[in-house]
C-alpha cells in the first residue's frame, strides 16, 4: 500500500518502545528541548504491546511541557521492533522519518540538523549520526568494554562526513533520518524484511542494516553526519560479558540470514548450504580449541568470534527460510528496478 504524506515537508521523530516507563521520561525532554526548528515535525511514539503504562505515562509527562510539537500515540500490537518501525513509516505524517530509539537523547540542534543534510539532496535515502555512550552515574564500565561499544549502537559511521554508500554501506538507524519518498519506492518494488527485530526475548536484530542495504540497492545514498549527536543511555545490565557474548550470537544470526546483500554488493557467490556448513563448523572448531589451548578469558575477541559463529550455525540450522526470503526479496528488488529503467 502506498505511504501517504510523502510529499509534505516536515520530519515525525518515530519512537519504538516496549515497556519504556523507565527509560522514557529523559528522551522526551530531550526532544521537547530541540531548538532552532522552522519546519513542521512531531513526534510519533509507537507504543510495541507494552504491558507497563507507556503511552500513559508519556502523554502525562508531555502534557506537562510546554512545547509547539504535536505528540500522536499508536499501538502495533506484533512484538518486533521491525514491525514497530513499519507502523511509524506508515503512520507518520510528514517526508522524513527520524528514528530516536527510546533510550536515545538527542543534542539540541539534532532534529534541525538532520532536516538540513537530508532535505538539500534527493538523491539521500537517509543519514546516521554518531551514538555516545552514556553509563549510568556512578557506573564503572569493565575495561574490556571500549572496542566493543560500537556494537551497541554508537560511535562514528563513517572515516569522514559525507556519502558512505560504498564505504560502510549500511547505518544503523538509531538516530538515523530517512526519506519516506525512498522507503515508498523501496516497498513498492516488492521489499519485504526477513528480520523482525528485538521483541523484549530476543536480541536478534539487524532489520535496521537489512532496510539501508534494501535502500542502497535501489539507488538510494546513504550518508554520516557527525554533527548529528546523541547519547545512547545505557544500563548496567548490558554491560555485562554474558550479554556481550549473546549480542554477538545474535550478530552471526542476522548476519547470515541477510548476507545476500554484502554478497551482491561485493560481487560474492553465495556458498550452497553444505559447503557453508562445513566452513563454519570447521571454524567453530577452530576458534574453540584455540581458546581452550590460550586459556581465554573474560574480554578476549575470541570468546566473542566463537558466539558469532554459534549464532550462524543456529540460522544454518534453524533459519533456512527467512535465509530464503531474503534472497527472494533481493532477487525481486533486482528485477524490480530492471524493469523500471
Amino acid at each position: 500500500m502506498p505511504l501517504k504524506n510523502i510529499d509534505k515537508i516536515g520530519v515525525s521523530v518515530v519512537i519504538v518502545t516496549y515497556n519504556g516507563v523507565e527509560r522514557l521520561k529523559p528522551t522526551i525532554e530531550h526532544l521537547i528541548n530541540q531548538k532552532d526548528i522552522s519546519f513542521e515535525w512531531e513526534v510519533l511514539l509507537v507504543d510495541n504491546n507494552s504491558t507497563d503504562g507507556t503511552a500513559d505515562f508519556v502523554k502525562k509527562l508531555w502534557d506537562t511541557q510546554a512545547s509547539s510539537c504535536k505528540l500522536r500515540i499508536v499501538s502495533e500490537p506484533k512484538p518486533g521492533t521491525m514491525y514497530a518501525r513499519q507502523k511509524g513509516i506508515q503512520e507518520a505524517n510528514y517526508r522524513y522519518i527520524l528514528y530516536c530509539d527510546d533510550d536515545n537523547w538527542l543534542n539540541q540542534d539534532y532534529v534541525k540538523t538532520a532536516f538540513d543534510i537530508i532535505s538539500k539532496d534527493k538523491q539521500i535515502a537517509a543519514v546516521g549520526g554518531i551514538g555516545i555512550m552514556k553509563y549510568e552515574t556512578g557506573f564503572i564500565p569493565p575495561k574490556w568494554i571500549e572496542p566493543y561499544e560500537r556494537h551497541y549502537g554508537t560511535g562514528p559511521q563513517g572515516k569522514e562526513d559525507g556519502n558512505i554508500t560504498n564505504s560502510k554501506g549500511c547505518l544503523y538507524t538509531a538516530g538515523a533520518i530517512l526519506d519516506r519518498q525512498w522507503l515508498n519506492l523501496l516497498y513498492s518494488k516488492g521489499f519485504v524484511s526477513c528480520l523482525k527485530g528485538r521483541d523484549g526475548k530476543s536480541l536478534v536484530a539487524g532489520e535496521d542494516t537489512e532496510l539501508t542495504y534494501g535502500l542502497r540497492l535501489i539507488g538510494g545514498e546513504l550518508y554520516y553526519s557527525s554533527k548529528m549527536h546523541f547519547q545512547h543511555a545505557m544500563p548496567k545490565q548490558r554491560i555485562t560479558w554474558d550479554y556481550l557474548k549473546r549480542l554477538w550470537n545474535s550478530f552471526g544470526y542476522s548476519d547470515y540470514i541477510i548476507s545476500c546483500y554484502p554478497n551482491y554488493f561485493h560481487k560474492k557467490t553465495t556458498k550452497t548450504f553444505i559447503v557453508e556448513l562445513l566452513h563454519t563448523i570447521r571454524d567453530w572448531r577452530y576458534l574453540y580449541f584455540k581458546a581452550k589451548r590460550e586459556n581465554a578469558q573474560e574480554g578476549d575477541k575470541i570468546l566473542l568470534d566463537i558466539e558469532r559463529l554459534k549464532g550462524k550455525l543456529n540460522a544454518l540450522l534453524f533459519a533456512r527460510q527467512q535465509f530464503f526470503k531474503s534472497q527472494n526479496t533481493l532477487e525481486t528488488l533486482l528485477k524490480n528496478s530492471r524493469n523500471a529503467e
